[in-house]
């Protein structure tokens, strides 16, 4: 086994990402008031848990009400299994190489596995035979997302060879959505109608369905009538809903530097590759070590605020210029009294005094760049340490 050996000591950088599990616990019972008592919560910590840490989201979903996990890759639904965590826990990506090697050991602990071809299938019905053990399996439908899934055409014919195979127990049927995020889109009730009518056609084949499930985090948000028997809520978990809502949802992490110089620059002075911005007076400058490298999206320069937190309070600067590999600019203003070595909060709840100035947020920083919450979220790189408050 190939152990990565860190290259920076986190002792000795200066940025963190500050990780709220109690944000996560919150949040997961919010969104869990809105569930009928018969539908479960499925917690999506895929990505390492969107950035967050895959145990520490996982534990902290668990404690605010969630019964199941939801990971993209079989080697994180078995490090979850080794964790000995109380939910059960379905994972849904993987290729034959991978797959005959982790799928069998997957299969013995226990964990719900998907599978969207023929192909897929059969990989799993292998790995079963060789754990001796059942797979309980979900039968992903494309229903116009396009990715994994099989055909609504194909039902029938992958019903049957399910019937048929003894190590094969249909758990569920599943599908995704691909517009819920917008609740006008008419997408979402023609990607229902066809989940229904596969889903109808499978259950010819194989008999009832014990989980069907369709609600990502927008949907549980916007469709109760789609919440079903299980709902799979990823970002919202982490405080970026996805749809305006009044669901009270915060930011469980927290991206935070220091001040590395301080220097006064006169009116007409440019800041940083292409000159995009020159100062319009006489101010003061903030250099913070963070950068694209570590997460910042070079496409949202020159149009967030970030907090300084000073002798004299938290104090809001713009970020000025294009931001560099390693490195940002911040204006403090002429009267700053910012020293270096003062904390700078990126993004997320700078705490402090509750009517003092509020940080950007991961969703201002997405509309910057012109991207989601979720890759600015997962884009926070490995040489930015976790911290778990």
């Amino acid at each position: 086994m190939t152990i990565p050996i860190p290259a920076e000591d986190p002792r000795h950088v200066p940025n963190r990402a500050v990780i709220d599990p109690s944000a996560i616990t919150e949040n997961t019972r919010a969104m869990g008031t809105l569930l009928e008592e018969q539908t479960a919560l499925m917690a999506v910590v895929k990505a390492d848990g969107y950035g967050h840490g895959m145990l520490t989201a996982a534990r902290a979903a668990i404690e605010g009400g969630a019964t199941w996990l939801g990971v993209a890759h079989p080697a994180s639904a078995l490090a979850l299994a080794r964790a000995d965590l109380d939910a059960q826990i379905l994972t849904w990506l993987f290729e034959p190489h991978t797959a005959k090697i982790v799928l069998p050991e997957v299969l013995g602990s226990g964990v719900d596995v998907s599978v969207g071809s023929p192909e897929m299938l059969a990989l799993v019905s292998a790995a079963a035979r060789e754990a001796d053990r059942r797979a309980r399996v979900h039968l992903k439908i494309d229903t116009g997302m396009g990715r994994n899934g099989v055909l609504p055409w194909q039902i029938r014919e992958i019903g049957a060879a399910m019937r048929e195979d003894d190590f094969i127990q249909v758990a569920g049927a599943w599908t995704h959505l691909t517009s819920a995020d917008d609740p006008t889109d008419p997408a979402t009730d023609q990607q229902a109608e066809l989940f229904d009518s596969a889903s109808e056609a499978l259950a010819d084949e194989v008999g009832p369905i014990p989980l069907q499930h369709i609600a990502n985090s927008a949907a549980t948000l916007t469709r109760p009538d789609l919440h079903r028997d299980l709902v799979r809520v990823g970002i919202a978990l982490y405080g970026c809903p996805p749809v305006p809502t009044d669901v009270p949802l915060r930011p469980a992490m927290t991206l935070t530097s220091r001040l590395a110089l301080v220097k006064e620059v006169g009116e007409g002075h440019s800041i940083g590759y292409g000159r995009i911005r020159t100062t319009d007076r006489p101010t003061r400058l903030g250099l913070v070590p963070i950068g694209y490298a570590d997460g910042l999206h070079r496409a949202g320069s020159d149009q967030c605020v970030l907090v300084v937190r000073t002798e004299s309070g938290d104090h809001r600067a713009p970020q000025v210029g294009r931001i560099s590999m390693d490195q940002i600019v911040i204006d403090l203003g002429p009267n700053s009294d910012a020293r270096a070595g003062d904390q700078v909060f990126v993004f997320g709840d700078a705490g402090g005094d509750p009517n003092g100035p509020a940080a950007a947020t991961a969703e201002d920083w997405a509309r910057a760049a012109g991207t989601i919450s979720y890759e600015v979220l997962t884009s926070v790189s490995g040489r930015v340490t976790r911290e778990v408050r």
